[in-house]
């Protein structure tokens, strides 16, 4: 659970960064941390679903193809890790909520997909879901602050894929 109020750091570190620079990245895990616990309590207590499982069905729900292999899956979610989500997607198998098929093409790979309970159950999970992000993330900021938030991503993301800290927003 995150901290209710977090301080600021004692420790002087090792330099290689500014006050300011500690100080942004202290807050960026804060702000992470409180509104991912708070999403995750109000999906635990209305659907006794976990943000990663919850994250898996809006995942298959919201892509164009009809089934995909858990690698693929695996590869786009951001809470959670390919051994973690084989064993959520396995539960939400069990559940009756995705199912597992032959891929056509390499009989090796099993394809995971939407069941008819599971699309109907995703839709209800998304609308919780969205309900907790407009709560606990959109709300409490204006149109400047999301606005930074997605100029920083953009940033972030093109720096994880090589493309360069400052690149232009996609």
């Amino acid at each position: 659970m995150a901290a209710k109020n977090p301080s600021r750091p004692a420790h002087e570190g090792a330099g290689l960064i500014t006050r300011e620079q500690q100080d942004a990245w202290y807050a960026l895990l804060f702000a992470h941390a409180s509104v991912t616990d708070r999403i995750d309590r109000v999906l635990q207590e209305q659907h006794g679903l976990s943000f990663s499982a919850v994250e898996i069905l809006c995942r298959l729900r919201d892509d164009d193809a009809p089934s995909q292999s858990l690698r693929s899956l695996a590869d786009q979610l951001v809470s959670v890790s390919s051994t973690r989500a084989s064993r959520l997607v396995q539960e939400l198998v069990d559940a009756g909520y995705l199912q597992r098929g032959a891929d056509q093409c390499d009989g090796r790979k099993s394809l995971i997909s939407l069941t008819a309970a599971g699309r109907r159950y995703s839709e209800n999970v998304a609308r919780t879901l969205e309900n907790a992000i407009l709560q606990y993330l959109i709300e409490p900021l204006d149109d400047q602050d999301i606005a930074a938030m997605e100029r920083i991503w953009d940033k972030l993301r093109a720096a994880q894929t090589g493309n360069g800290a400052n690149a232009e927003p996609s």
